[in-house]
């Protein structure tokens, strides 16, 4: 008998915080919009994708960051776990948190956004994927796991 097989989705959570963004500004998180994908085009995400065959999550985490936005991230940590349930989908979301990089990140990966940008944290966009505000309450109460569903 055949096992199920989920995919393994990793995300970058790129942080800039107030004195490296506008001044005395609030801290600010990079977000892009996904268009022309046919999976949640037009929510705001941050950079992210799946795992290949063989390849480390962390290392998933990097190499995905550094297609969609050019910047590779040089402090990653891990930040959350989120098994989700989403209509025909399911899988595993690893998060992971940077506020260092070595260049600019910007929209380096245009047939799956289109467009990028540095977001308040208090004042995000909309739409925003689903599962985004359960990794800053997480963050918020020093979680790191939660399982989730939507339709």
């Amino acid at each position: 008998m055949a096992r199920d097989r989920f995919p393994v989705v990793v995300h970058v959570l790129l942080r800039r915080p107030p004195e490296i963004s506008a001044a005395d500004g609030p801290l600010e998180v990079f977000l892009l919009r996904r268009a022309d994908t046919g999976f949640m085009d037009g929510f705001h995400v941050p950079p992210g994708g799946h795992l290949m065959v063989g390849e480390g999550v962390s290392a998933a985490a990097r190499r995905e960051c550094l297609e969609e936005t050019g910047a590779t991230p040089t402090d990653l940590a891990p930040l959350c776990v989120l098994p989700y349930q989403s209509g025909r989908h399911q899988g595993f979301n690893f998060v992971f948190a940077a506020s260092a990089w070595d260049r600019s990140p910007g929209l380096a990966e245009p047939a799956s956004s289109d467009h990028a940008g540095w977001y308040p944290q208090a004042q995000l966009p909309e739409p925003l994927a689903p599962w985004f505000d359960a990794v800053l309450e997480l963050e918020a109460r020093g979680g790191w796991y939660r399982e989730l569903a939507w339709s």
